[in-house]
């Protein structure tokens, strides 16, 4: 009788050996914190709000174009059909298709420090069917435009966001052929209806100090527009440059 009671305690036995002989399962690991969102696309340019999409949008908005009465400056430049010109913050293209337009047989460089901006300029071209516009990439301190070759550089809204700029446009004359203009349209100082903050804007006559030190000389200022100033300016010739 004593042959169960014996089979029972080894298998007794033996059920607590393989259960000691488990391997002990390694702690479960918290689980991973869930992923944040991911960021709104960051802004190339330093001084633009950081949500590309929507800024795109508001240099859109109609009554922005209206105030930058388009066929009047391209009027008071009167570009050659055959001109190149570099459009220096050109955005999403509103003046980059207008010149690109007015100029059929030139070729327009519109360059951005943005890509976002030139993936828009791209799209209003193609479906305007403008095959002159070349988008460029900017850098911080370069437009990146073929040098000696542009009969015109064009800075619209763009000039106040630019660093270092006496070195920027001193640089910048490189681009130009001879007799080659560069044209200016920024925000008035002090507060306006229109454009940025006053702080967000040079004071007064600090552009033209600039443009100065930088080795231009003012050919042209227009009273067209109410908030913007709109200026035209050449580099000074080698003789001009002597006499300072």
């Amino acid at each position: 009788m004593k042959l169960p009671f014996a089979s029972g305690a080894l298998l007794a036995a033996l059920a607590l050996a393989c259960q000691a002989a488990r391997p002990v399962p390694a702690p479960v690991p918290p689980s991973a914190p869930e992923k944040a969102p991911a960021p709104v696309h960051a802004n190339r340019d330093p001084h633009g709000p950081p949500e590309v999409a929507g800024y795109i949008q508001s240099l859109l908005a109609p009554d922005r174009v209206e105030r930058f009465q388009v066929p009047l400056v391209l009027d008071k430049l009167d570009p050659a059909p055959d001109a190149l010109i570099g459009d220096l913050g050109c955005g999403p293209g509103i003046f980059s298709l207008a010149f690109a337009k007015r100029c059929p047989a030139g070729v327009v460089f519109a360059s951005d420090i943005e890509p976002a901006q030139l993936d828009v300029l791209n799209t209003r071209a193609a479906q305007a069917g403008l095959a002159n516009i070349v988008p460029v990439l900017a850098s911080l301190d370069d437009p990146h435009f073929p040098a000696g070759r542009l009969n015109l550089v064009f800075v619209a809204d763009t000039y106040h966001h630019l660093e270092n700029r006496v070195e920027y446009m001193r640089r910048l004359a490189g681009a130009l052929a001879p007799g080659g203009r560069v044209v200016l349209i920024d925000y008035k100082p002090g507060p306006l209806a229109h454009g940025p903050p006053p702080e967000h804007k040079l004071a007064a006559g600090v552009m033209q100090q600039e443009m100065q030190q930088a080795g231009y000389v003012l050919l042209e200022s227009f009273d067209t527009h109410p908030d913007q100033d709109f200026q035209v300016w050449r580099p000074q010739t080698p003789w001009e440059k002597e006499q300072h």
